[in-house]
C-alpha cells in the first residue's frame, strides 16, 4: 500500500486496497481483512456496505462488528447491523449481548432484533436472552415487558430501572413478582402512597395472605390509621401471634366483633379477655370466666376486676372463691383496697380449709393496719398546716398598711390625708380601700366596701 501511495500509478490505492481485503479473505485472515476496511474505507458509506457483504458470504460478519462505523458521521443501513447481530445470536449469545450493550439501540430496528430472539430462542443461553430482551425493550420504552424480563432473570436490576424511569404505574401488575425478587426494595416502593396506592397493592396481594401479611404489617409501621387494619387481625392470628395483642390493645381501627369471632375460633383466650374487657357488661363477665376456667389464672382474673372497676365482676370473682377454696387466699390478697375484705371472709364455711389462709389475714391486717397509721399522720399534717395557714392569714390581716396622700376617698374624690381638716380621721377597709370617717359614718360604716362589698375593719383598723 505504501509502495503504490508513493510510487503513485494508473492503480489507486483504494483499489489496490479492497483486492487486498479480497485476497485475505480468501486466505480465510478474516481480521487482519476487517482492520485493512476500518484503515482504507474511512467514512464512506457505500463502501463499507459493499465490503460488509463480503463478510457476509463467508459468515465472518463477527470479526469485522468491533471496526464497523457507528458514529453520525457515517452510519450504514440498519440492515447492515441487524445482519452482523443476527450472526451473532447464531453463534455467539455472549458476544450479541455485548453488543446490545455497545451499539447504540437506533443503529438497528429494535422491534425486528426482540422478533428473531424470539424466533431462535434456545433455553441453554435463556440468561444471555432474557437480558439482551430486557435491554431492547427499555430501549423501545416498552418497560412492561422489560420489567418482565428482568424479574424472569431475576435481576435486582429492575428496581433501578422502576426508580431511574419512575415506572410505579406499570409495576401494578408485578407486585408478587417483585416481593419475590427482594422483598425489602419492593416494600421500600410499595410503602410509598405517593407511588403507588396501597389500595391497588392490597387488592393484588389478596390471593396470597402471606405477602400480605407481610405488606400489611409493614404498612401499619408508617401510616397506623391505614383502612386495613381490620384484616391485619386474621392475619396476625395466622402467621404471628405474638403481634396479635399489642395490635389489638394500640389499635382502635379493626372491629372488636370481628376480631372477637376470629379469636374464639383460634382459641386464643387472652385476646379474647381482652376483646370481652373492651366490650364491658356481660361480656366483661365471659372475660373473667374465661380467666378463671379456661385460662385458671387467679393472679389475671384479680388484675382484670382491677382494670375494670365494676364490683359486679368483684362480686363474680368471690363467688367463685366460695366454689375454689384454694383460691380465696389469692382473692384476700387482691382486693385490698378495692373491696371489703369482710365480703369473702364471711363466705368461708365453719371447717373449710383455705390455704394460706392465716398468712393472707395477717398480710391484710397488717395492710390496714399501715394504711390506718399513714391517715393518722396525714391528717395531723394536715392540721398543722391548716394552723399555720391561719395565723399567717390572721398576722396579715393585722399588719399596718400605709396611707399616702395621694390616695382619694372613693366617695368624696378628695385625699384622705389633709391638714387641719376633720377629714383626716379615716376608716381602712380590709379590701385596702380607705375612706374619711365622716364619708362612711351613717353610710358604709356597718355596711361593705362600695368598692369591693368587703366588711369594714375591726375598730382597731380606724386611725
Amino acid at each position: 500500500m505504501e509502495l503504490v501511495a508513493t510510487h503513485g500509478g494508473s492503480v489507486s490505492v483504494l483499489s489496490v486496497a479492497r483486492l487486498y481485503i479480497n485476497h485475505l479473505l480468501t486466505l480465510k485472515q478474516y481480521e487482519e481483512a476487517a482492520k485493512l476496511c476500518l484503515r482504507v474505507l474511512g467514512n464512506n458509506k457505500s463502501l463499507w456496505e459493499e465490503e460488509v457483504f463480503k463478510f457476509v458470504k463467508c459468515q465472518q460478519l463477527r470479526s469485522v462488528s468491533p471496526y464497523l462505523p457507528t458514529s453520525d458521521d457515517c452510519k450504514l443501513d440498519p440492515h447492515v447491523y441487524e445482519m452482523v447481530l443476527y450472526e451473532f445470536l447464531k453463534f455467539d449469545v455472549n458476544g450479541f449481548l455485548n453488543l446490545i450493550k455497545e451499539w447504540p439501540s437506533q443503529l438497528y430496528d429494535g422491534l425486528a432484533v426482540i422478533n428473531a430472539i424470539h424466533d431462535h430462542f434456545r433455553k441453554q443461553h435463556a440468561n444471555q436472552m432474557l437480558e439482551s430482551l430486557a435491554l431492547l425493550y427499555s430501549y423501545q420504552g416498552d418497560y412492561e415487558s422489560a420489567l418482565r424480563m428482568y424479574l424472569k432473570l431475576q435481576n435486582k436490576d429492575v428496581f433501578d430501572l422502576i426508580k431511574r424511569h419512575k415506572l410505579y404505574e406499570v409495576i401494578s401488575k408485578l407486585i408478587i413478582p417483585l416481593i419475590q425478587l427482594d422483598r425489602e426494595r419492593a416494600f421500600a416502593i410499595l410503602l410509598d402512597k405517593d407511588k403507588i396506592k396501597s389500595e391497588l397493592v392490597v387488592h393484588q396481594l389478596e390471593h396470597n395472605k402471606e405477602y400480605l401479611y407481610w405488606y400489611l404489617d409493614s404498612l401499619l409501621k408508617v401510616d397506623s390509621k391505614n383502612i386495613f387494619q381490620n384484616k391485619l387481625v386474621s392475619l396476625y392470628a395466622k402467621y404471628d401471634r405474638k403481634k396479635l395483642l399489642p395490635f389489638l390493645r394500640r389499635s382502635k381501627e379493626y372491629v372488636i366483633q370481628e376480631a372477637l369471632v376470629i379469636c374464639k375460633q383460634e382459641g386464643f383466650y387472652p385476646e379474647m379477655v381482652y376483646l370481652l374487657g373492651c366490650m364491658g357488661g356481660v361480656e366483661a363477665a365471659e372475660a373473667l370466666n374465661i380467666i378463671v376456667h379456661s385460662m385458671n389464672d387467679i393472679e389475671l382474673a384479680i388484675e382484670f376486676c382491677k382494670e375494670q372497676d365494676d364490683i359486679d365482676l368483684w362480686n363474680q370473682l368471690i363467688n367463685e372463691s366460695a366454689k375454689q377454696p384454694e383460691i380465696v387466699s389469692n382473692v384476700l390478697d387482691g382486693i385490698v383496697d378495692y373491696v371489703n375484705p369482710e365480703v369473702v371472709v364471711s363466705r368461708i364455711k365453719i371447717g373449710q380449709t383455705i390455704p394460706n389462709l392465716r398468712e393472707s389475714l395477717i398480710k391484710m391486717l397488717w395492710h390496714y393496719s399501715i394504711q390506718e397509721e399513714i391517715f393518722s399522720t396525714a391528717q395531723q399534717i394536715q392540721l398543722k398546716d391548716y394552723f399555720d395557714t391561719h395565723s399567717e392569714v390572721v398576722a396579715l390581716q393585722r399588719r399596718g398598711q400605709q396611707v399616702s396622700c395621694k390616695q382619694l376617698c372613693p366617695l368624696c374624690h378628695r385625699p384622705v390625708l389633709m391638714e387641719n381638716s376633720v377629714f383626716n380621721c379615716i376608716v381602712v377597709f380590709k379590701c385596702g380601700h380607705i375612706y374619711h370617717e365622716p364619708c362612711v359614718q351613717g353610710v358604709l360604716f356597718d355596711n361593705p366596701c362600695s368598692e369591693c362589698k368587703l366588711r369594714t375593719n375591726d375598730p382597731d383598723d380606724e386611725e
